[in-house]
């Protein structure tokens, strides 16, 4: 790692294990945070100028009620999960080294992070996802800050270049409830709904339900009873003390149809229920035309996402 920091001005550590449930609940808290600190000492022994930490809005915590909440805000005894938890003694994992190997370190707090190209699902994503392939077209109580993953990438740039070192900027971009969000994504897929407002005992069954299955096909779950103790919660953010700094996220309606862009041409959605959409222009624009010789595919990994 020493020889590829060597002359290096600043570092964006965006590497971390997403990921939900008890499988890889060990793998979740050995990565996050002492990865992150072998990461910032590393920089520290290079002599990189400075690093930037993706970290994650939920170490702020959520609400009750409708409310965003800003950096001075921590988690609390709330419902959580391992990642959760990981994300946490990250941060507290790169400020501690930050200071102890004297490098500044700024820390990213993005949240519900939609669009692409990518090169997996991720949980945020699959959010999308779970409604397209969700015959019953349920919703859900509580909500979430949706952003768009081009401006969380120029919101790190921003960080890099002007963020005060010690300080969480949270890199959100709208606050909808999940009802809002599942409309966005009907109306952009061409999909009716949302209808009924399914609880959390029952969110929670239901993503009981997802893992054994996945268990028993060798799959991944779309959701998981880890992710089910958010419903009825709001994770609702404000993002001013990086909106002051120059950052300025699209709403989440063009969060939205980038992620069903993405998502349409991927492996995740079943050519039955691609048939079945009717994308409206805004998706067929969000995705970039890519040229390419004809008969050779891209691979989304491969596709660079210009603003």
């Amino acid at each position: 790692m020493g020889k590829a920091l060597q002359g290096v001005e600043g570092l964006v550590h965006c590497a971390a294990v997403y990921a939900f449930g008890s499988d890889r609940a060990a793998e979740v808290e050995r990565v996050n945070a002492e990865g992150t600190r072998a990461v910032i000492e590393a920089a520290a022994a290079a002599g990189v100028g400075r690093v930037v930490v993706t970290s994650s809005s939920v170490t702020c915590g959520s609400s009750q009620t409708p409310s965003a909440r800003d950096e001075s805000a921590r988690l609390g005894p709330e419902p959580t999960s391992t990642y959760f938890a990981s994300k946490v003694a990250q941060e507290q994992a790169a400020l501690a080294a930050g200071e102890t190997s004297d490098i500044p370190v700024v820390l990213a707090l993005p949240t519900v992070v939609l669009g692409g190209p990518f090169g997996r699902l991720a949980p945020s994503n699959a959010i999308v996802l779970r409604y397209l392939l969700d015959a019953t077209r349920g919703t859900y109580p509580g909500g979430c800050n949706a952003v768009d993953v081009r401006d969380v990438a120029r919101g790190h740039l921003l960080l890099l270049e002007r963020g005060e070192a010690g300080q969480r900027y949270l890199l959100g971009g709208q606050d909808v409830t999940w009802r809002m969000l599942h409309t966005l994504v009907a109306e952009l897929a061409g999909l009716p709904g949302p209808y009924v407002e399914v609880p959390a005992p029952v969110a929670w069954v239901a993503s009981a339900a997802a893992e054994g299955w996945a268990k028993l096909t060798g799959g991944t779950p779309l959701s998981t009873r880890e992710e089910a103790l958010t419903v009825g919660r709001y994770y609702w953010y404000s993002s001013a003390r990086a909106v002051r700094l120059g950052y300025q996220p699209r709403p989440a309606r063009d969060a939205v149809a980038a992620s069903l862009a993405w998502l349409v041409i991927s492996e995740h959605v079943p050519r039955f229920v691609r048939e079945g959409l009717r994308l409206t222009p805004e998706v067929r624009a969000a995705r970039p035309l890519i040229p390419s010789i004809l008969g050779q595919p891209i691979e989304p990994a491969d596709v660079e996402v210009r603003g």
